[in-house]
């Protein structure tokens, strides 16, 4: 399930001086990320946050500035197939995909992914 807070306060556009992070970490055994931009100029801060994997342009940013990690899917040594559904929403054809390629997580997404089990 994914759960999503978002507070904001904007200017017009952003300027040069804008500085926007993304980041995603595990809290009580959940996936959450946030998603901040400030401004200095015009003292303005917007902040997303969320439960689960995150919006699509956010989980890129993350993948972008800390890589990829290729995951094995199914099998003895690969990230259990119902785990993989239950937290990405795949489809059937999806989890085909991923079982014949692997799938791509953030570093945050294949240590949760790949953690045992509490």
């Amino acid at each position: 399930m994914v759960e999503r807070q978002m507070y904001v306060v904007l200017h017009c556009e952003p300027c040069e001086e804008c500085v926007r992070e993304e980041r995603q970490y595990v809290e009580g055994g959940e996936l959450r990320w946030e998603a901040t931009e400030h401004c200095p100029r015009y003292e303005v801060l917007a902040c997303d946050r969320g439960r689960g994997v995150p919006p699509p342009w956010i989980r890129e940013a993350i993948l972008a500035r800390e890589g990829a990690v290729h995951l094995s899917v199914g099998g003895p040594d690969g990230v259990p197939i119902a785990l993989l559904r239950r937290v990405y929403g795949l489809s059937i054809a999806e989890v085909v995909a991923a079982r014949t390629r692997g799938y791509r997580a953030t570093p945050v997404e294949a240590r949760y992914l790949t953690a045992p089990p509490p």
